[in-house]
Formats: structure tokens, C-alpha cells, sequence
């Protein structure tokens, strides 16, 4: 079993893709085209990453996205306009044009009438040393059932072990190349919460898979990122740039985050996605947009993800302490 521990999880994810390229495991038929199936996987990272974006220079990672759809889950919102706002094409998951089926933060918070993020808040106030706390996102219905949006993370279990607050996440299948980072991202941001409401330090993250997979229209990316990066440039970017702690997103206003309503959240966020706003409705190209974005980790997500626009010119590189 592929098993990938690690404090960053940068280098956690650059070590999943170099292991997922690097295996001579054949691909195989599925239903999204041709495969590398590596069947069961596990990765962790420890408490000491306080942002959990990936900084991969090539892999055009969204934060604008990842960090909606966490306000998006702790909403408990299933519609699809929020998440259509970031990703034009994101409407192929869904059934009937207006929600997503499998949506994690409805099931979790409105499903049946249940809010078990409040639930769990409340066990786990009253019994530090439970077992028993596990969060599900799987219904018997998703048996056989027809859906564009069957869910893929199916269950979180939480325990509290030496006055920190561990999750794992118990995934039935995830594609490496796109499920995985925003995956961990928006589950760090839900144990970052859980957390604060149980008075209690962050622990590890935790997630296992039972297919882990790489489609391979994504081989020739997957290359160029690592050909791009290397341990040694990720260990320089993180001693270099200055560090943020992306659990500050929490207290944010989530209702108006999903609502594409800025103007009254907290710094750095109104600049973050003030600044999509703006390059999305063409009121800036992506070499302005950088310029105005924080000069610390969550700014510099968001220059990797401009710098992989068309318009963007490579000799600009140094436009954001590079």
C-alpha cells in the first residue's frame, strides 16, 4: 500500500505525484477513460503545516475554489452556483442543473433533518476519550444510484488524543491529480473548526483511500510539475516566503463567501478574492492581478494560479518576491 507521511503537505503531495508517475502499474479502462489504479493508499500530515495549499509551481492550484467550497460545506449549502463561479464547467456534476447530489456539507449538516458537525461538536465536549464520533457522508441510496455526483470521501472519524484533535478521512476513491489537494484542504479547514468549538489543538490529518488514481491524461502534467519542482525548491520556498495560517479562514462570514460577497471580510481574504473578482470580469489581466495579492503563502497560491494563465508573461516572475 502507497503511504506518504510528512510535516508539509506540499512535500506530501509532491511525493504522492512522483510515486504515481514513477509506478509501472498498467492502466487500465474506466468510465473517465484510461487509469492507473494503485488500489489502497494512505497519507498523513502532522499539525506543524498550518496552510495545507499545495505549492506546486505548474499544478494551477485554485484557492479562490478550495476555499469556497469550505464555506460552501460549512454552510451546509448543496447548490451549484457557488462552486460554477470558480470552475465554469463544474455544472457536468450536476443532475438537474441547480444542486449537487452528493454535496458533503448538505449531507453532513441537513440531510434528514441531522446537523452532525453540531453533534459531534457536542459528544465530543462531553467525552474526551470517545471512539465513537464518526461523521458520514454515504447514504444507502448511493447504492446503484444514478447520480453524476456519487459521493467520494464517504466518512471522518474524529478523536481527541492528547488534548489535540485528530480526523481521518476515509475515501472510497480519489483521483490524485484533482481530488486530492482540495480534498485535504477543505477536511484540514472542517478539523480547524471542529477544534475551536471542542477547545482544542489541531492533530494529525489523516486520509485513506481505496483507489487512489491517476488518469492518464494527466501524465504529461504530472511530469512537468515535478520537472518543475523539487524537495530542495520547496524546502527554500517555505523558509523564504512568509508563513500564514489558512485556519483563519474559520471566522470568516461562510453565507457571505458563498454569496460572492466580499467587501466586508477580513484581510487577506477581501484582497484574495477582491482580486478574482476583478481578473474574472475582465476588469484586470492576471499580470495586474498579482501585483495586488498578499506577499506571504496564501498570496503566492494564487500568483501560481495566475501565473498559469495564457496572458501571463514568464519574464514577471519577480513581481511577487520572487
Amino acid at each position: 500500500m502507497l503511504t506518504v507521511l510528512g510535516n508539509n503537505f506540499t512535500e506530501v503531495y509532491y511525493n504522492l505525484l512522483k510515486e504515481s508517475l514513477r509506478s509501472n502499474i498498467s492502466t487500465t479502462n474506466s468510465r473517465n477513460g484510461e487509469v492507473r489504479d494503485f488500489g489502497p493508499a494512505y497519507f498523513e500530515i502532522t499539525n506543524k503545516d498550518i496552510f495545507r495549499i499545495p505549492l506546486l509551481d505548474g499544478r494551477g492550484y485554485n484557492p479562490f475554489f478550495a476555499l469556497t467550497e469550505y464555506s460552501w460545506l460549512i454552510s451546509g449549502s448543496n447548490k451549484l452556483e457557488p462552486l460554477n463561479y470558480f470552475i465554469k464547467n463544474y455544472n457536468v456534476f450536476s443532475d438537474d442543473g441547480k444542486t449537487l447530489y452528493g454535496a458533503y456539507g448538505y449531507r453532513l449538516k441537513k440531510l434528514d433533518g441531522e446537523d452532525q458537525i453540531r453533534k459531534a461538536i457536542k459528544v465530543l465536549k462531553n467525552d474526551k476519550t470517545t471512539r465513537r464520533v464518526v461523521l458520514t457522508m454515504w447514504r444507502r441510496k448511493d447504492l446503484g444510484y444514478d447520480s453524476k455526483d456519487i459521493p467520494c470521501n464517504v466518512s471522518i472519524m474524529l478523536k481527541i488524543r492528547n488534548d489535540h484533535l485528530d480526523m481521518t478521512v476515509i475515501n472510497r476513491s480519489n483521483d490524485i491529480y484533482l481530488g486530492v489537494p482540495y480534498n485535504v484542504l477543505v477536511f484540514y479547514l472542517l478539523q480547524c473548526y471542529i477544534a475551536n468549538q471542542i477547545n482544542c489543538k489541531i492533530g494529525h490529518q489523516r486520509h485513506f483511500t481505496d483507489s487512489l488514481h491517476l488518469y492518464s491524461r494527466h501524465f504529461e502534467k504530472v511530469n512537468s510539475i515535478l520537472e518543475k519542482n523539487n524537495p530542495v525548491l520547496i524546502d527554500n520556498l517555505f523558509k523564504n516566503k512568509e508563513n500564514f495560517d489558512i485556519s483563519t479562514f474559520i471566522n470568516l462570514e461562510h453565507d457571505k463567501i458563498i454569496d460572492h460577497i466580499y467587501n466586508d471580510i477580513s484581510e487577506p481574504y477581501h484582497r484574495l478574492f477582491e482580486t478574482y473578482r476583478q481578473y474574472k470580469y475582465g476588469l484586470i489581466d492576471s499580470n495586474s492581478a498579482i501585483k495586488t495579492l498578499p506577499e506571504n503563502l496564501l498570496g503566492y497560491s494564487a500568483y501560481l494560479w495566475f501565473k498559469e494563465k495564457k496572458d501571463f508573461h514568464h519574464n514577471d516572475l519577480n513581481l511577487l518576491n520572487e
